[in-house]
């Protein structure tokens, strides 16, 4: 199987799926953002079969049509029945979220990396507002090429500078290779000003939850010790040397917790 994965028939969304191919998937993919669902070609071929979305405004799936709950619901919708595992990464892992919190008699398990369960102060909502249209101002009246030089900037990824400049530029590349109309409609629906808060439906879930950060990302890993509070039954790891993106700076504990969600 090639790192794109096979494609897989999905109303309103290109998928990939990965895994095994003799039996329907059961987990679901959400990358995040200016990623796609490429971006988990680290699913461990041996565990169950699972379905990478390109998220809406992002890759082949079009822009979103609705607001941030419509489109959650829309997600819902379309998901196979087979589907009760889910594993997200920023973005995605706040769109993974929503669906526990919209659905929580729908998934058994969820393996969320480095997301944040919502804003609940007013005050926070209308500053990550503003936040948000400036860099949709940017995509709008500058183009994707300046929109990601100044997304590479942000303090957020600084421990990236680690990482091999192959890496680097693989990820530049695809970044490149988004438009900058679906990431703007992107931010205008899923921005995390948007999203409604799931710290109180993240509380009362049943299901198994696995939550990890990277050390070096001072806010995502504070904000996964207050999950740690909020929900002692969450599994935590805090990933030594690490920073945001778990997908590209920590694929092989990502695997490894992939696999462990499978086996229990």
């Amino acid at each position: 199987m090639s790192d794109a994965g096979q494609s897989w028939p999905l109303p309103g969304y290109a998928a990939r799926r990965y895994g095994p191919t003799q039996a329907e998937p059961r987990f679901l993919l959400l990358h995040g953002f200016t990623g796609d669902g490429r971006d988990w070609s680290i699913w461990p071929d041996d565990t169950q079969p699972a379905l990478a979305l390109d998220l809406p405004g992002h890759g082949a799936s079009p822009d979103p049509a609705g607001d941030f709950a419509s489109e959650i619901g829309r997600l819902l919708s379309a998901l196979p029945g087979s589907v009760d595992s889910i594993a997200g990464y920023s973005l995605g892992g706040r769109i993974a979220l929503s669906l526990l919190a919209a659905a929580p008699s729908r998934f058994r398990a969820a393996l969320i990396l480095s997301a944040h369960p919502g804003l609940i102060a007013v005050e926070q909502r209308r500053a990550r507002r503003a936040v948000d249209a400036r860099w949709i101002a940017l995509l709008s009246e500058q183009g994707i090429g300046s929109f990601v030089d100044a997304w590479e900037r942000q303090p957020l990824f600084g421990s990236q500078g680690r990482l091999s400049a192959e890496l680097l530029a693989g990820q530049r590349r695809r970044r490149l290779r988004q438009r900058a109309g679906g990431l703007a409609a992107s931010l205008a629906c899923f921005g995390l000003a948007e999203m409604p808060e799931t710290w109180s439906a993240l509380a009362r879930w049943p299901g198994r939850l696995h939550w990890l950060a990277g050390a070096r990302d001072d806010k995502f890993a504070a904000i996964a010790e207050r999950v740690r509070r909020e929900r002692p039954a969450t599994d935590i790891e805090i990933i030594p040397g690490a920073g945001h993106n778990l997908l590209l700076e920590a694929p092989d504990r990502v695997r490894q917790a992939l696999q462990l969600q499978h086996r229990r």
